[in-house]
């Protein structure tokens, strides 16, 4: 089981990314079942932040279009919630002290893969993700060579 990261489905979405055919590919193998792809909430919630944001999008989409895009995003990936149980796991990732500000969502995205037996993320940020432990991190290039 791999969780998509955001950024591959801003890519997914996004035509003049170059990152753009690989991702949506991807996206379309999960939707085909070619490819055991999953999400959690905090995802989606990135996505729509993310989509709406004219500071980080070129073309953002309207608030109505963008929460269509999470709901076809839904049909097409389990979305697995972790619940509490990944507060436990961010606790134990943040005792090294290392983890600060921003970081901390992604470090909650690794709490949220412990919690779920969720042993892979597929992202185009492989370094922020490298240094944890115990997940295999693939970037979309990586994973559609597979």
């Amino acid at each position: 089981m791999i969780l998509f990261d955001t950024n591959v489905l801003v890519y997914a979405i996004n035509a003049d990314a170059p990152q753009h055919r690989t991702c949506r590919d991807l996206v379309e193998g999960v939707q085909a079942r070619q490819v055991d792809g999953v999400l959690v909430p905090q995802v989606l919630l990135e996505f729509y932040a993310i989509v709406t944001d004219p500071r980080r999008v070129a073309r953002p989409l309207d608030p109505t279009n963008a929460w269509t895009q999470v709901e076809a995003l839904r049909t097409i990936f389990p979305v697995r919630d972790a619940g509490s149980k990944a507060l436990d796991h961010l606790r134990d990732l943040l005792k090294d002290g290392k983890t600060t500000g921003g970081d901390v969502f992604d470090a909650f995205l690794v709490a949220q893969m412990r919690a779920c037996n969720i042993s892979a993320i597929c992202t185009c940020n492989i370094r922020d993700f490298a240094r944890f432990g115990g997940i295999m991190v693939h970037s979309p290039e990586d994973l559609a060579r597979r």
